[in-house]
């Protein structure tokens, strides 16, 4: 294994900005990814408490982050973050040193690790991966189980509300169309779900015509929205007074939960709203890393 990253973290600046990161105070990285965020925690000397689903992104930062793991300064977990205080509980009870959580960090980015990992079929540019998309791979269902047995008005629901595609009942149609009345074709590959559905489309932009079914196919294999919308009230209570709470979403489905959670907690004085607006990449940052170009911070203060 390497201990060498593809994945560069989006906004890290202002996420570390907002987090206001004390020393020896504790943090939470929810979406540990390859340790971007997490790393930079540790460099302002505060200490860290992380989770990822993936099984990868932890053996990676077992690997990494070694020497920070066996001084006690950060602890990693695999976990998905919808557990999130019921493994901090647990770890306060073991670690009575963890008194209090000051920040809590959630990147609901895919890192560029688990795109370009060929057996994962999340990138465009591998045609011959398996449709998994689970970034757990414990979890039972795969893309290709999406796209072999829902029905094509389940399809369409998913890729027009969860992926925001134009084009979703003729897409889900195109793919009912291959997999035939007994369904007994499936749709195994990214380069198979490609030809089926995105054949007849030219790419007119900087996305390729397939990236909100893609997009949709793994928020629903993942359950992220749901995942979300259970962490955001586990984070709340986690939080210390004056603690902080910071998330980067790269999808509206996922910063329209959040906006709407702060906003409740604002409206019912639980706390205050450190971002009137979302913060987004500058210009120069897009340049650089094109994958910041959706991305929207948000922060809240206890």
């Amino acid at each position: 294994m390497t201990n060498q990253a593809l994945h560069t973290p989006v906004l890290l600046t202002e996420a570390i900005q907002y987090l206001n990161i004390q020393p020896d105070a504790w943090y939470v990285d929810a979406t540990f990814g390859r340790g971007g965020h997490t790393q930079a925690i540790l460099t302002k000397q505060g200490k860290v408490i992380a989770l990822d689903v993936d099984q990868e992104a932890i053996a990676y930062g077992q690997e990494k982050f070694a020497d920070q793991i066996a001084d006690g300064s950060l602890i990693l977990i695999k976990s998905n973050f919808a557990n999130l205080q019921p493994v901090i509980t647990k770890l306060q009870a073991q670690h009575p040193e963890i008194t209090q959580i000051n920040g809590i960090l959630f990147d609901f980015g895919t890192s560029l690790d688990q795109i370009r990992a060929p057996q994962r079929g999340f990138s465009f540019d591998l045609p011959d991966s398996p449709l998994d998309m689970r970034m757990d791979q414990e979890l039972g269902v795969t893309a290709s189980d999406l796209l072999t047995f829902l029905s094509v008005k389940q399809l369409t629901n998913l890729f027009k509300n969860v992926g925001g595609e134009l084009r979703a009942r003729k897409i889900a149609t195109a793919i009912d169309r291959y997999r035939g009345q007994d369904r007994a074709k499936r749709i195994e590959t990214v380069g198979q779900l490609i030809q089926v559905g995105f054949n007849d489309v030219s790419r007119t932009s900087h996305l390729h015509p397939a990236t909100k079914v893609f997009q949709a196919l793994r928020i629903a294999v993942n359950d992220e929205l749901n995942s979300i919308e259970q962490a955001l009230p586990q984070a709340y209570q986690l939080l210390t007074n004056t603690g902080r709470l910071v998330t980067i979403a790269f999808h509206q489905g996922e910063d329209s939960l959040v906006k709407q959670q702060f906003k409740y907690w604002v409206n019912n004085n639980q706390g205050e709203l450190l971002t009137l607006k979302p913060v987004t990449p500058t210009q120069e940052e897009i340049i650089n890393n094109p994958a910041a170009r959706s991305a929207k911070l948000r922060a809240f203060k206890k």
